[in-house]
């Protein structure tokens, strides 16, 4: 009878290994200074495939730990990464992945900042994967699956990390003025495995629109299902009306923010307020 191991390397022959598809696309990313996501997507298809296979068989990867939650939580964090590879190939500067920023009222961990800093950023971005097949007796997670938590936290965040220059001394006096004039411009970054009926993709993009129109200065949207032939996945393109952009649309529209905001190349010193009402936190927590 085969064992657990053997199993994980007999699969791994048909979908190869997550943390090697995930080396192979980030060592393409930065030899040949690829600069859309576009160019990677198939990669990253891929690359998800491979994960969302081991957690059907419920089997975890080669040396990728033992428990399958932590395995599956590896899209997320390699989901911000590229997006900071790919706009630090677009700008010349250093982009932060997973970084630690001071709010008005606490930090937050913001997966792509520039500068990389913990006080004033200009960009903020949060990135989300969400959606994964059902695996033993658990279900199908639906893209949606805890949205309006997630929407909250968008929404929290987007606020607080613009409330931070001026503390208790801002005023607020028309909403989309105040949010669209100050700092930092903060976008969403949300890729998706379309999964069953629950995930309406009309229903995503008109969330995403409201977002933008209400607390955000952009979204980007990227969706993937499941081939018929059960080999892969396969893209999903935005409806013509969708009025929420691609990828690629928001990292050129982060770019040339950058780009405006430091045409020499160097980004503006950071606009730290003498008091903060927010209570030191001890290194580690957020």
């Amino acid at each position: 009878m085969s064992t657990r191991d053997d199993q994980a390397y007999e699969l791994e022959e048909q979908v190869g290994h997550p943390a090697q598809l995930w080396e192979s696309l980030k060592d393409h990313v930065q030899a040949d200074a690829v600069k859309s996501f576009a160019g990677v997507q198939e990669e990253w298809l891929q690359l998800m495939w491979s994960l969302d296979a081991f957690r059907v068989r419920q089997l975890i990867p080669i040396g990728m730990g033992v428990n399958p939650g932590a395995v599956n939580r590896f899209k997320g964090n390699w989901f911000a990464e590229l997006i900071a590879l790919l706009l630090q190939n677009r700008t010349s500067q250093r982009i932060g992945a997973r970084t630690r920023v001071q709010g008005f009222s606490q930090l937050h961990q913001i997966d792509v900042a520039w500068p990389v800093r913990q006080h004033d950023p200009l960009i903020c971005a949060e990135t989300k994967v969400t959606g994964a097949p059902a695996y033993g007796s658990t279900p199908s997670r639906a893209a949606t699956a805890d949205w309006t938590n997630r929407r909250k936290e968008l929404k929290f965040a987007a606020t607080d990390l613009k409330l931070y220059r001026r503390q208790q001394e801002t005023t607020i006096d028309h909403w989309d003025v105040w949010r669209k004039g100050n700092p930092p411009r903060v976008f969403f970054l949300w890729a998706a495995r379309i999964t069953d009926k629950r995930d309406r993709i009309d229903y995503m993009i008109r969330e995403v629109r409201s977002l933008i129109e209400t607390y955000l200065d952009g979204a980007g949207f990227f969706a993937w299902e499941e081939r018929k032939t059960e080999d892969g996945y396969q893209a999903l393109s935005l409806p013509a009306d969708a009025r929420v952009a691609a990828l690629d649309d928001v990292l050129h529209r982060i770019a040339s923010e950058i780009r405006l905001i430091a045409p020499a190349g160097e980004a503006p010193e950071p606009v730290v307020p003498e008091v903060s009402v927010a209570v030191a936190e001890p290194d580690g927590n957020e």
